[in-house]
């Protein structure tokens, strides 16, 4: 095809149509134009531009009509049937993010998805309205993503006076009976995508200090979705923005109100209950709440310095590490770990190794039989993981798995999912970033009591809690016996650490995240790195 560009290139730039362009740059045109379609850039656009609209003119239809031979017959599919073969994919797929080439990737045999029964006994959508209605609604937030993209506010303005609109009109509350679809549904529903698109117009409000507006927003999020997580962060942002607009009575009260409210979970929930202790001194509140001395908990703390390479604020922080060689804080904190820190292996990962552990220690619950929750053949996760509803309808399978790692056959479980299952998509698993042998390693030192309890915590809350871990999984063995696949007998013990540059502090959600670890029994501590004084 590069050739053809060239091909195309050099019979349609001849001196005629270079016409009031220097007849020396007809080489540079044609150099442009072939690396433009081997790169897929546009450089010099001007002058590009300037060749495309001199020979797509009528009067010089020189470019069209070399298109038009090359390529040869055209059919274009018509509007309407286009738009029924994506609301097809959309009904089948649901999730948006696959199309027809899942098959082929399939057939290639360049993907596997689980194994698992789809068992429908509900319909997402009640009627054609209902899914019309989606539709349209996904169309608008389509259209708030390309203009927030574009920066054109003027269009961001009407999509967010849309959903607003839109919103008021739709019921949210469907009557219960034995018909009523299951609660995870909801996110196929319009007024869930319109709720999405007022979540970006309070931050965009936000940006522009236009806090009457973004707490107009934030009230009518909350008065009309009652039964959603995200309603720990509408009400911290609705605190927060009465507080801008100096109604502190207000403010303390709403966070009040989002401490107890049973939505409000993790890092939102952290948040707010330290901003009641911040707002509640007297005379507004003269008794403190109990939980005050539980989130005042001291975190331990490690102090290392480093030589920095960058250390200004808004920079990525680079330290010079053990070995001479530049590295960012959180690979300088791997090498002091491993060796003043007392001799510790381990990864940085955040969150995914511990996603991976989670699933393929709980494989079997999460692809077991259950309906409704798996529509098609291509699902990596069933639909109701980030609800309440994932450990409630399966709570027996749950604890039973969690009992059996809580007395110590997570190893096991663990090397025979990797054996069945391994390269097989799953939400979370990430096969090709940990090997076994790290893995193995890791769920052996950190301890059957204490790995049981993170994964309870992941199950019954996914979408909260799979986010915020410590940036460092630390593990270390005791005894010198080396088995075969590089671990050691003798057992062993493990340490979770969050690391943290100059200038650099805990979020609400690592700080909620640190305070659970140490609840459920984990070694967890956050290392500061701070540049060396100059004279050392």
């Amino acid at each position: 095809i590069p050739d053809e560009v060239t091909c195309a290139c050099k019979t349609c730039i001849t001196r005629s149509t270079t016409e009031g362009i220097n007849i020396s740059r007809r080489q540079e045109l044609i150099n442009i134009l072939s690396s433009a379609y081997e790169e897929g850039k546009w450089y010099k656009r001007s002058l590009t531009c300037y060749f495309i609209d001199t020979m797509g003119t009528q009067r010089n239809p020189v470019l069209p009509k070399l298109v038009l031979k090359r390529i040869g017959t055209c059919v274009r599919i018509s509007t309407a049937a286009d738009e029924v073969l994506w609301r097809v994919l959309r009904l089948f797929f649901l999730n948006g993010e696959q199309d027809l080439s899942a098959f082929l990737l399939v057939d290639l045999g360049l993907v596997k998805f689980p194994d698992y029964v789809c068992r429908v006994s509900h319909q997402i959508f009640r009627d054609r309205r209902d899914l019309l209605e989606y539709e349209e609604a996904i169309h608008v937030a389509q259209t708030m993503d390309e203009s927030l993209d574009d920066n054109n506010m003027e269009i961001v303005a009407r999509c967010i006076n849309v959903s607003e609109n839109q919103i008021r009109t739709i019921t949210e509350e469907t009557p219960l009976n034995s018909d009523s679809p299951p609660a995870f549904f909801s996110c196929f529903s319009a007024s869930w995508v319109y709720s999405k698109v007022l979540t970006l117009g309070v931050s965009v409000y936000e940006r522009e200090r236009r806090y009457e507006d973004a707490i107009g927003l934030l009230k009518g999020l909350l008065s009309r979705i009652t039964s959603d997580s995200r309603r720990g962060y509408w009400m911290l942002r609705l605190s927060v923005d009465l507080e801008h607009m100096g109604r502190l009575n207000e403010s303390l009260l709403v966070a009040e109100e989002g401490v107890l409210d049973k939505w409000v979970r993790a890092g939102s929930k952290m948040a707010l209950q330290r901003r009641v202790l911040r707002l509640c001194k007297p005379p507004r509140r003269w008794k403190t709440p109990n939980y005050a001395e539980s989130i005042k908990r001291i975190i331990k703390e490690v102090n290392i310095m480093g030589r920095p390479l960058i250390c200004e604020v808004g920079a990525k922080n680079v330290f010079y590490g053990y070995d001479g060689e530049l590295c960012g804080v959180e690979q300088l904190a791997l090498q002091y770990y491993a060796e003043e820190g007392g001799g510790w292996r381990g990864i940085h990962s955040e969150s995914g190794i511990w996603m991976t552990i989670f699933g393929l220690l709980m494989w079997d619950v999460l692809f077991a039989d259950f309906p409704d929750v798996f529509r098609s053949k291509f699902q990596i996760a069933p639909l109701d993981l980030d609800t309440d509803d994932f450990y409630e309808a399966r709570k027996s399978l749950i604890e039973t798995q969690l009992k059996r790692i809580h007395e110590g056959m997570a190893e096991e479980i663990l090397i025979s999912s990797w054996e069945l299952h391994h390269g097989t998509s799953c939400r979370g698993i990430h096969w090709e970033r940990h090997s076994l042998s790290d893995l193995r390693a890791a769920v052996s030192c950190i301890g059957g009591r204490c790995l049981a309890s993170l994964c309870r915590h992941l199950a019954l809350d996914y979408r909260n809690w799979s986010s915020g871990m410590p940036d460092l999984l630390l593990w270390r063995f005791h005894g010198d016996n080396t088995n075969k696949i590089g671990g050691r007998s003798g057992g062993g013990e493990a340490k979770l650490v969050e690391v943290k540059g100059p200038r650099d502090r805990l979020s609400e959600q690592q700080r909620a995240w640190m305070l659970l670890l140490m609840d459920c029994g984990f070694d967890a501590e956050v290392c500061k790195v701070s540049p060396a004084p100059k004279d050392q």
